[in-house]
């Protein structure tokens, strides 16, 4: 039998059993700083012993070690190796801020085991009796070393590398395992349902297809065709076939999630053994909100390792599925940290269900995953696809105002004045940037808006000061009370020098003059890169939704490639279920809106008017939805109208939701914000919705970003307007329209309002099952064809 080949470096073997040093704490500069460190001590050891002796620096090593079924090839590098006279010593090199005299021999048993695993190396590959160990703390700060020495004999060594290496081992065993089990269940799985929805195979079988041949795949596929069940289903055969050791389902959100867990549960109900993990966002399940993310200031960080440790153990053997509620009742019960949970629970999870972020945000990422290549082949599954692009600009951008500054500067100013002195230099360096603007602006209101292709250089310096100063300030023990507020202004401009690091010909900076403030923004115009980056980390990944065109759109802000797989599939429901109409003799542009209210309101009455039940309308935007609501009541004061409100919180949202789940006797017309919380990831089956009524083409408000996304794209592509604003529009439109068919009993109206949508433009991006299109053209009579389509419905 071939052995099973397992690569490990000498780093994970040692964290299997031995924890290190908790890592929460503020840095930014250690790193560098480490690898300064790592450069003196070289300088000084090198001086110190070449004239009797030799130091290498950086060394690799490698060994191998073959037990029962597995060959673990085991490679690391050494941080510094000296011969004198036939003897060698090995030198592990460490940076630290904290005092040296606090720190002992068993100050950091991770560090120890490190060494004497290089140790083993070395003495094995040399033949060695012994060999000696040298632990090296350099004080960041204060440039002063610590050393710590030890002298192990070959035998003492080979003990310790096996205690080392059979818990591993055995470790492995239980994934290989496990794996079986889990494999075996998956090829006894069947499909959950009698038969695959019309277009659902298909599907499925592109999803599959990508995985295996660890290509990427974009979807489209309409609304009712199942598609959370025909990627997962064929994601999770693909992984019992070896083509993927981990799946992330990847969603905009909670509603979308709260689907695929749905999906998992009905597989499972199946047979299927799967390691299931939700991620939840820190702030949604933090159990000390008010407390900062450390062992001395949060109760349930305090020994967090030793504890989670025996409890994610317990867990895996307790149980498949680790949702929001379970881990978050877990937690309680042990008194430790949800998130960290969470993030400690996904190693061992086959499917990782979560928000875009903790793939794709530079701050949130996981970076245990996705930092370097992964050994493990991970698939990505993308689902609402068309929400990334703009969600990956917020990502991949960043701003610094002059009022976050003055806000820190005022609380520390007496407390910390060399801290204070660096944010000052901050600001200064920021506001040098105010005479970007022209004179001509000086005589128009503000805002004040300019932007260009330079990156804002002389900021660096003073925030690389001022983030060195601070993170001493932030490590400390003291328990200031501004902490919170400098911890914040410390992570935005973390983030503002990262994104500073990326910046290139698809950034701009925006620099934006406000009654009292001052912005510069680093501003993502094309994440495509940066999403490219992050998805050639994975083996594959498959990108899926109901609103995926113009293809050659999606597939270019997506990071996508000519080659990349497009699949389009067709609606699976009957044509003669949908009764489409636009009325085109009427302009929403915003120079129209006005006037055009009062027959939109009578046209608004008149579609919900034929039949009872629950419509919803979608305006472009809070305001024109607000000044509808007001005509229409107005004008027809006993309809009963539910109107989106600004900012609605989770309950809020459900008691509007609510309101649907009545019908038959009453109309209910609900007003809602295209491209808000209303108009995609519900589920509105059946009468619960019968029609919408959809007013505007959806374009994104004109600002200086978006105008700035049209410059950049009509100088890429020749298709700048498009991009900024008629394609990102439109899906609006289609996700409003996707409301009223959600299953194949489903019947409902979709009316859209303006004169644009019959212009070829937009014709030539509709989906085909809208054709053939009614219009006033061929028929006036609106009532009329709405009375005879639902009549087609009424009962013999």
């Amino acid at each position: 039998m071939e052995p099973v080949k397992i690569n490990v470096s000498v780093r994970d073997l040692v964290s299997f059993s031995i924890p290190g040093e908790e890592s929460r704490t503020f840095s930014l500069t250690s790193a560098m700083e480490g690898i300064e460190g790592h450069v003196f001590i070289h300088g000084l050891l090198k001086q110190q012993i070449e004239p009797l002796g030799t130091y290498q620096q950086e060394v690799s090593v490698t060994t191998t070690f073959f037990h029962e079924i597995f060959l673990l090839q085991i490679s690391g590098r050494l941080d510094g190796l000296i011969e004198r006279d036939g003897n060698f010593t090995l030198c592990e090199i460490k940076t630290t801020d904290r005092p040296l005299d606090l720190l002992d021999e068993s100050s950091n048993q991770a560090y120890w085991a490190q060494g004497r695993c290089y140790a083993y190396i070395v003495a094995k590959e040399k033949g060695l009796d012994k060999i000696n160990i040298n632990l090296l703390y350099l004080h960041r700060k204060d440039k002063e070393i610590r050393t710590f020495e030890e002298t192990l004999t070959f035998p003492e060594l080979e003990k310790f590398f096996h205690a080392l290496v059979f818990p591993y081992i055995n470790g492995l065993k239980k994934h290989y395992e496990w794996q079986n089990l889990r494999n075996s269940s998956i090829k006894e799985l069947s499909f959950p349902f009698p038969e695959f929805r019309k277009g659902q195979r298909i599907m499925s079988a592109a999803v599959y297809r990508a995985i295996r041949d660890g290509n990427r795949q974009f979807i489209q596929a309409p609304t009712g065709i199942g598609k959370t069940l025909g990627a997962m289903f064929s994601a999770v055969k693909a992984m019992g076939e070896g083509y993927a050791d981990k799946i992330f389902y990847l969603t905009a959100r909670n509603t979308t999630q709260a689907v695929a867990l749905r999906t998992y549960e009905m597989m499972a109900e199946k047979g299927l053994r799967l390691k299931t993990l939700q991620i939840t966002a820190k702030e949604k399940v933090c159990f000390s909100p008010d407390t900062q993310c450390t062992e001395d200031e949060c109760p349930y960080l305090v020994d967090y390792q030793q504890k989670s440790r025996r409890i994610i153990s317990s867990l895996l053997n307790e149980t498949d599925f680790f949702n929001r509620d379970f881990i978050g009742q877990t937690a309680k019960e042990n008194g430790i940290c949800p998130f960290e949970l969470s993030l400690d629970l996904s190693t061992s999870a086959d499917l990782i269900i979560c928000d875009y972020n903790y793939v794709f945000d530079p701050r949130v990422y996981l970076k245990r995953f996705f930092q370097d290549r992964p050994a493990e082949n991970m698939c990505l599954l993308v689902d609402e696809a068309h929400n990334l692009p703009d969600r990956a600009r917020e990502m991949y951008s960043a701003g610094l105002k002059r009022s976050m500054i003055r806000k820190v500067y005022q609380v520390i100013k007496k407390t910390l004045p060399r801290v204070a002195k660096a944010l000052k230099k901050v600001r200064k360096a920021l506001l040098s940037y105010i005479g970007k603007i022209p004179a001509k602006f000086t005589s128009t209101p503000l805002p004040w808006v300019l932007n260009d292709t330079d990156r804002p250089f002389e900021l660096i310096k003073p925030i690389e000061n001022f983030l060195y100063l601070a993170e001493g300030v932030l490590n400390d023990e003291t328990p200031y009370p501004f902490k919170d507020e400098l911890a914040t202004l410390f992570f935005e401009l973390v983030h503002f020098l990262r994104i500073y690091d990326l910046y290139g010909d698809n950034y701009a900076t925006i620099y934006r003059r406000d009654k009292g403030d001052f912005t510069i923004k680093l501003f993502c115009i094309d994440p495509a890169p940066m999403l490219r980056k992050r998805i050639d980390n994975s083996k594959s990944s498959v990108f899926f939704s109901a609103t995926l065109s113009p293809p050659s759109y999606f597939r270019e802000v997506l990071g996508g490639n000519e080659g990349d797989g497009f699949l389009i599939l067709p609606s699976p429901f009957p044509r003669e279920n949908i009764f489409i109409y636009i009325e085109n003799t009427v302009s929403t542009r915003y120079k129209h809106r006005e006037g055009a209210l009062s027959y939109l309101t009578e046209l608004i009455h008149k579609c919900v008017s034929v039949k009872t039940g629950n419509y919803m309308v979608f305006f472009p935007s809070f305001e024109y939805m607000q000044k509808a609501a007001r005509e229409y009541l107005y004008k027809y004061p006993g309809d009963t109208l539910l109107i989106q409100e600004l900012n609605m919180d989770e309950n809020q949202r459900s008691e509007y939701l609510a309101h649907f789940s009545e019908y038959g006797k009453n109309t209910l017309i609900a007003f809602a914000v295209m491209g808000g919380i209303f108009s995609e990831g519900i589920d509105l089956k059946g009468e619960c919705l019968s029609g919408v009524v959809i007013v505007g083409v959806g374009l994104p408000k004109i600002c200086d970003e978006r105008d700035i996304i049209k410059r950049y794209y009509q100088k890429k592509n020749g298709k700048g307007f498009d991009f900024a604003y008629t394609f990102p529009g439109f899906n609006k439109v289609q996700q409003a329209a996707g409301r009223v068919i959600r299953s194949e009993h489903d019947r409902g109206f979709v009316v859209l309002i303006d004169d644009r949508f019959t212009t070829p433009r937009y014709k030539s991006i509709m989906p085909s099952e809208w054709f053939p299109l009614k219009t006033p053209k061929e028929n006036n009579d609106l009532a009329g064809d709405l009375k005879k389509f639902w009549e087609k419905d009424s009962p013999k």
